[in-house]
Parts: structure tokens; sequence; C-alpha cells
């Protein structure tokens, strides 16, 4: 069974999409900030991450970053959701999701890289 690590600081987002990944058969984690994300990953490396972009301590283009970096996480797969920010050219993410976003988008992505 695949594991998805979400990352929003909207808890009722978060609890949303937990909710949603795990009726497709994910084991779900969360985390409120891509410092408590990165952190989590690290301890735990997931089968894919998808964390919102704006959030307070660590935001998600922030945790890409030091994902990257990291010999654990670098191939990781990451999907970023955001409302408002588009991530840069280069960002290394497997998908960009705006909100509001169909959860059909966010489920094909999940599928195409990471199966149940």
């Amino acid at each position: 069974m695949a594991t998805v690590l979400l990352v929003d600081d909207d808890t009722n987002a978060l609890d949303a999409l937990k909710e949603l990944v795990g009726q497709e058969g994910y084991r779900v984690r969360t985390a409120g900030d891509g410092s408590d994300a990165l952190q989590s990953a690290l301890d735990d490396p997931p089968d894919v991450v998808i964390s919102d972009c704006m959030m307070p301590r660590m935001d998600g283009l922030a945790l890409m970053r030091a994902m990257r970096r990291s010999t654990t996480l670098a191939n990781v797969p990451l999907v970023l959701v955001s409302a408002l920010v588009t991530p840069p050219a280069d960002a290394d993410v497997v998908g960009f999701l705006r909100k509001p976003f169909a959860v059909s988008q966010l489920l094909d992505i999940l599928r195409r890289v990471a199966a149940p």
C-alpha cells in the first residue's frame, strides 16, 4: 500500500483530502506545514507528497527544495497545490494543481506516480 503525505495548514482541506485519498486505498499521513512534513518524510519516506504552496514556517516551494537536496527524499514525487502561487519553471514536481481543483485530477496524478 502506497503512503501519501498530505501537507496543508488548512485543517479543513487537509481532513477532506485525507478522507478522499484514504478511500482510494492509500495510507495517508498529514502535516500542517512544510517543516513538519520534511521531518515526517525524513523519518519515514512516503511514496508521494502532496503539498499546499502557501503555509507558515516552510512553504511548499521551500519543502520542494529541501526534498530535492536530501539524498533520502530526492526522488520522492511531489505535487504542489495552490490558489495563488504558480511554481517556478524549474520546479521539480510531478504535478501542479490550482485550487479549487477536481479531485479526479489529483487521483489521476496519484495513480500515475504511486499505485495504492
